[in-house]
């Protein structure tokens, strides 16, 4: 039993970190994919999603939708290609989960400034600069990825 005891309390940590380095290694992975996919949206549509395109209001099913369907030049989505819906999709649906809170929700903000609630959704976008990140449950960003997939600065809840 004494050996039994000693090899768990030296494998145990090892896996722990071994989970939590999977965890941040997705995290990153899918902070970068989807970060790239927002700027080529924006390449193609002169504006970053998440804009609701009849009222320009930021809207997080829209965010989601023009990132994962087609679309045509003023951000109206449609699951099928034929024409004008002739963009896109840039990510496959559904939307990634982030490995911090198991929540693949959007929570669209209009500033870095704006206000959100930490862990209140999966993951942040900013609409104004492109950038996108994850909501911590315990610190609002978590990881955050500038414009075009070159994250890497950290952000707290504005």
């Amino acid at each position: 039993m004494v050996i039994i005891s000693m090899l768990a309390a030296i494998a145990v940590p090892r896996f722990s970190n071994a989970a939590q380095a999977a965890k941040t290694s997705n995290l990153n992975a899918t902070i970068t994919r989807v970060s790239n996919a927002i700027e080529q949206y924006y390449a193609e549509h002169g504006r970053y999603p998440g804009y609701k395109p009849t009222t320009g209001e930021p809207h997080e099913s829209s965010f989601v939708k023009q990132l994962t369907r087609y679309s045509d030049a003023q951000g109206d989505t449609k699951n099928t290609l034929e024409y004008p819906y002739i963009y896109g999709p840039y990510l496959r649906a559904p939307f990634s989960t982030n490995p911090l809170n198991d929540l693949n929700t959007v929570k669209v903000i209009k500033t870095p400034t704006s206000s959100f609630t930490a862990g209140s959704t999966g993951w942040i976008a900013v609409l104004d600069t492109g950038h996108f990140g994850a909501n911590s449950p315990s610190e609002g960003w978590g990881t955050f990825g500038a414009a075009g997939g070159s994250g890497g600065d950290d952000a707290q809840n504005g």
